[in-house]
């Protein structure tokens, strides 16, 4: 609060150490050492200072490389009145700083010696990351708890909850206790403890009620649903109807054409029957004439029955003339259907036997030929295409010859049953050195896996010595920052720093020195070996690999080419007795 005496504020710094030295750690978990790290504690205390009014110019290459004991107070009271503006800061660096950070809360306690020599290559770094925390602070601050502390971030609603209205004010009330040390909170505790209680049952009830109108949405759901399907369905049934009104109108256009047909024949018969009455009216025409005829010349009765004889007998044999000459017409006719119908199944037949030749061309062997196939003359699959014209007489497709051919598919037959053979004698021997290299690979096992669990213990034993360097380094660099501490504390505090003092620096300086070679050394030898371990594993896996993989790779070639021939020749032997059967066609 203002007016704060500095004795209270030594009583209050006490009385924070006491409840607080506990809970913080001597040592910053964040990278202090780290370049990098302060370069960017540097960039965000510049940058803020700049953004917020500070008066005084600060380069950030001045703040990072040569600092000041006043330079580094001004702009740590800059801050701190940032975050409480009734706190001031008025006695000395060593006494304020460290009792201002510990009511802050630092996480990490800011020790008096630090701040008699800023400037060391050591502190620096962990102040720099002091003031970076309380720029975050700042932020933090002016962004989220002045806001809340004022109750600005509920002016623009209207239908926030008056529990969060409150709540934020009870947080403000508890945050000015707790800069004003006032512990008795147990009526605030009470009190947000009921607004909770009282929230969290709201919040239970309208879970409930979600849930219950969770579940009568899930049956209107449901209903909406079946009321979806039995919509589906009835949007399928003119669709369906659709079909059925197809099949019917396909039908009626059917029974119309069949109408239409008997209507023709209707017609046809009529037209025939009128064609027959009018011949039966011209032969009785005829016969009245001929009566007439036959009356009016003088021939005897005698005569007459012979000529009726005669005439009876020339209309019998014109019945059987006529008769005869239907029978042949029939013969001729399906004589001609018999002839088409055995021209159409030689042409399949031959069209059958040429594309069986095209498909397996490559697969015929023939006893004569060359197996390279390439610049040498031989019989080939184009000899054995069957050639018919069937557009020519049926006389010339009996004298077609085809047992030269018969012979030539029985000869290429018998070589590609040898050349199978051959095959599998070959597969044998590849599958037996096959078997040999398996027998190989599990005889190598067991020396894989001690390799491998060489290179395990190896790595094992590469890191538990990388963690005992890294714990011997840290204690090293630890005991190397507090002797530098303590030598810049008695340089600043002395006249100059004792020879003893030197003397031990020196002494762990030389030690951390031979450490850190020792260890540089020892891993540079475990790396070296690992290397060399891993490259001749690593040799011995790829040598290993590339012989299983051309082992496998010419015996799967091999096989798919048995299963191609194996496959191709049940069909060809088809083929052919199809064709020895027809006799070569």
């Amino acid at each position: 609060a203002a007016g704060t005496s500095p004795g209270r504020r030594r009583s209050l710094a006490a009385r924070s150490a006491s409840r607080g030295a506990a809970g913080r750690n001597s040592r910053d978990p964040r990278p202090t050492t780290d370049r990098a790290f302060a370069s960017q504690c540097a960039r965000h205390i510049v940058d803020h200072l700049a953004a917020t009014g500070y008066l005084k110019l600060v380069s950030y290459d001045k703040l990072l490389r040569d600092p000041s004991r006043d330079e580094f107070f001004d702009i740590f009271r800059f801050l701190v009145a940032q975050i409480d503006p009734s706190l001031q800061v008025e006695g000395k660096m060593e006494d304020e700083v460290p009792a201002i950070m510990e009511r802050f809360k630092y996480p990490v306690k800011v020790n008096r010696s630090k701040l008699q020599a800023i400037s060391g290559p050591n502190t620096w770094p962990q102040l720099l990351a002091v003031l970076d925390w309380l720029v975050a602070t700042v932020r933090v601050t002016l962004e989220l708890i002045v806001p809340h502390a004022e109750c600005q971030i509920l002016t623009g609603g209207v239908d926030r909850d008056e529990s969060d209205h409150h709540l934020f004010r009870t947080l403000h009330e508890n945050y000015v206790h707790y800069l004003n040390c006032k512990g008795d909170d147990s009526e605030d505790e009470a009190r947000l403890r009921q607004i909770y209680e009282e929230r969290i049952q709201c919040l239970r009830d309208e879970i409930q009620r979600l849930q219950e109108h969770h579940a009568s949405r899930e049956e209107r759901l449901q209903g909406f649903q079946a009321e979806h399907e039995r919509l589906l369905e009835l949007r399928r049934a003119p669709e369906r109807i659709e079909r059925e009104a197809e099949q019917l109108r396909g039908d009626v256009v059917a029974r119309d054409n069949r109408v239409q047909l008997l209507e023709a024949e209707t017609h046809r018969v009529t037209a025939e029957g009128q064609e027959i009455a009018q011949e039966v009216e011209e032969q009785k025409a005829i016969a009245r004439r001929l009566n007439e005829q036959v009356q009016g010349q003088a021939y005897s009765k005698k005569d007459i029955e012979r000529l009726k004889f005669e005439r009876a007998h020339l209309q019998t044999m014109l019945r059987d003339l006529r008769a005869e000459c239907e029978q042949v017409d029939q013969d001729v006719w399906d004589l001609t259907m018999q002839e088409n119908k055995r021209a159409d199944k030689i042409g399949r037949a031959v069209r059958q036997i040429n594309e069986s030749l095209e498909a397996q061309e490559h697969a015929l062997v023939f006893p004569g030929a060359p197996e390279d196939g390439e610049g040498a003359e031989g019989p080939c699959a184009r000899d054995l295409a069957v050639h018919v014209d069937c557009g020519g007489p049926s006389d010339a497709l009996a004298a077609h010859d085809f047992s030269e051919l018969h012979r030539s598919v029985q000869a290429s037959v018998q070589a590609q049953f040898e050349a199978s053979q051959a095959e599998e004698g070959a597969l044998v021997g590849v599958q037996d050195e096959q078997r040999a290299v398996h027998e190989d690979l599990s005889a190598k096992a067991p020396l894989i896996r001690r390799l491998r669990d060489r290179l395990d213990q190896l790595m094992r034993m590469r890191e538990e010595y990388r963690e005992w360097s890294a714990e011997q380094l840290e204690e090293a660099q630890r005991t190397a920052e507090q002797t530098e501490d303590a030598v810049h504390a008695v340089s600043v505090g002395t006249t100059g720093p004792k020879i003893r003092d030197a003397a031990e620096s020196d002494k762990l300086r030389l030690m951390l020195q031979s450490i850190q070679t020792q260890g540089a050394v020892l891993r540079s030898q475990l790396e070296e070996q690992i290397q060399r371990e891993e490259e001749r594993f690593a040799e011995h896996r790829r040598g290993v690999l590339k012989q299983l993989e051309q082992h496998v790779k010419e015996a799967e070639e091999l096989e798919q080419e048995i299963d191609s021939m194996l496959e191709e020749e049940p069909n060809a032997k088809q083929v052919w007795r199809k064709a020895a059967l027809r006799g070569g066609c």
